[in-house]
């Protein structure tokens, strides 16, 4: 179990330009690159929104540039953006990523990111093969996904993630294994794998409504994901959550802090905010999904956010953390619980978590139950049937 990850705190900024629409995604965005500029001002007028505020006078420890493309801004842009961050909040820190499109990267950029304090890339390759890059809309092509990689090789910043899609309609093992081998080519430290999975109001859900594509059915997903698993962890990586895999010491920090309650503030429309002030009570809220709004009210923003919250109390954070329990492979430790959440399971919950074990989705070690490689194709299954 990670040390008291809810003791440390984060920043999300939410970049929303992108220079086409993938066909799969459902994150906000925008493709009209005029408004770039103005959205900058506007994303410093939030940020410069907190000072003097309690929140402000958090240690923050990781900082999350996503998007969005946020390599679509200029490096003078960011530069812009993390000053005016460094004069609001106190920060220490420890994990500092930009997510890049490989169309965008290149060694010069890279040591400009490296010079801002970036220590951290995660790029979305999705897939080397050209004919699904064309499916899913993807902005860029095979050989830019290579060279970007081979960017990342001799750059300074030597801590990064790659994302890969599995389950796509009509993938076959082999062109997964094809996707593996070449990405392991280079070595990457950590990657995130995601089932292809159909959002509403994207251009694929109409793709399926109409006809055109027909999802995979969840026994491919499911030999996808476990043929994944085992080609990725005979090359020394491993999964510690259910899309997250890496070798040791280089699980990401940033997104362990919203699996573990940790705080975190989000900028820019769209983002999400979560501040837990004591062990049983949190507020979560989130910006609107509104470019234009947020242009025009962006010094609002943190008000209109908290005006609408979502107010968790103990009950709803102990839930959360028993379902997302089941996401990670630290599993459930009895003893976080009780030290950070004051809280002990039911007697039903203990024999439900017994029952899991004897079906080997679970496994027992001292005061934990630790998820398998079984029990991770079922987790969302699992950690409903612990709350419920």
């Amino acid at each position: 179990m990670p040390k008291r990850l809810d003791l440390l705190s984060g920043l999300y900024l939410h970049i929303p330009f992108c220079k086409q629409a993938c066909s799969y995604c459902d994150f906000y965005f925008v493709t009209r690159q005029e408004f770039k500029e103005p959205f900058v001002n506007a994303l410093i007028q939030e940020i410069e929104s907190y000072e003097g505020t309690h929140y402000a006078s958090n240690t923050f420890h990781t900082l999350y540039i996503g998007g969005g493309t946020p390599s679509l801004l200029a490096i003078s842009s960011l530069q812009r953006i993390i000053d005016a961050i460094k004069r609001v909040f106190t920060l220490e820190l420890r994990e500092f990523t930009v997510e890049l499109n490989p169309d965008d990267v290149s060694l010069s950029y890279l040591r400009d990111l490296s010079e801002l304090g970036v220590n951290r890339i995660s790029m979305g390759v999705q897939t080397f093969a050209e004919e699904r890059l064309k499916f899913m809309h993807r902005a860029h092509s095979r050989s830019q996904a290579i060279q970007a990689l081979e960017a990342m090789m001799q750059s300074p910043i030597r801590n990064y993630t790659v994302d890969l899609i599995y389950g796509q309609p009509g993938q076959s093992l082999e062109e997964l294994y094809e996707d593996i081998q070449q990405l392991m080519i280079f070595n990457p430290p950590h990657i995130s794998a995601y089932a292809l999975t159909i959002e509403k109001n994207t251009r694929l859900a109409k793709q399926v409504d109409l006809g055109r594509v027909i999802p995979a059915v969840d026994d491919t997903v499911a030999e996808h994901m476990e043929a994944l698993e085992e080609r990725l962890f005979s090359h020394g990586l491993n999964r510690y959550e259910v899309s997250s895999f890496a070798r040791p010491g280089k699980e990401a920090l940033h997104n362990q802090l919203y699996w573990y309650h940790g705080n975190y503030l989000g900028f820019g429309p769209g983002a999400h905010s979560f501040w837990k002030p004591s062990s049983r009570s949190a507020v979560r809220w989130s910006n609107a999904r509104n470019l234009t709004k947020y242009l025009e009210q962006a010094q609002q923003i943190r008000e209109i956010g908290l005006e609408r919250a979502e107010k968790m109390d103990h009950s709803a954070l102990v839930e959360e953390y028993l379902w997302l329990s089941m996401r990670t492979a630290s599993g459930l430790d009895r003893e976080y619980l009780q030290n950070v959440y004051e809280y002990q399971l039911t007697e039903r919950q203990e024999t439900r978590l017994e029952q899991m074990v004897h079906h080997k989705w679970l496994r027992k070690e001292g005061a934990c139950y630790r998820i398998t490689s079984t029990g991770f194709s079922i987790s969302d299954r699992l950690g409903l049937d612990l709350i419920s």
